[in-house]
């Protein structure tokens, strides 16, 4: 099943926020189930960029990566040129970040919207359909004192 997933698009001169499809394996049913889901599918392909990494990135194994100048300008203005290196290359246990996930939204870490509508407690019934918009925001603490 293929969700779109709001994504912000980094940049210093024009920031903007466009839907990235990722595909999951099959149709939640729950809040939970979804956050389950996304987070397998994401943690399966940093794992599988994992996995294609060099083992020490000073090596002379990216001498064959060029760039080309609309590459570099793309990348300058998002305020980092690189070449996508993995420099800590270990892989990702889905299970924990399964259960670091689901505790962090119940902790009200982050909020997810389904098609602009908010969503509730992790175990609460949703209806999932192919190409539905999520956005995921995280929310931060405000520095400062309390009085």
């Amino acid at each position: 099943m293929r969700l779109l997933f709001e994504q912000k698009k980094p940049g210093r001169v024009k920031q903007s926020i466009q839907p990235v499809a990722i595909d999951i394996e099959e149709r939640p049913t729950t809040v939970g189930e979804l956050i389950a889901a996304t987070v397998k599918a994401c943690v399966g392909a940093y794992n599988l960029k994992a996995a294609k990494a060099p083992e020490n990135p000073d090596d002379d194994q990216r001498h064959h990566l060029v760039m080309d100048e609309k590459t570099i300008n793309e990348l300058a203005e998002t305020g980092r040129v690189s070449f996508g290196i993995v420099y800590n290359g270990r892989m990702v246990d889905a299970d924990e970040a399964v259960a670091n996930a689901l505790q962090c939204y119940e902790d009200g870490l982050f909020r997810i919207f389904l098609n602009s509508k908010p969503l509730k407690e992790a175990d609460n019934l949703i209806e999932v359909n192919e190409n539905d918009l999520l956005t995921v925001v995280r929310l931060t603490f405000l520095a400062g004192r309390l009085w």
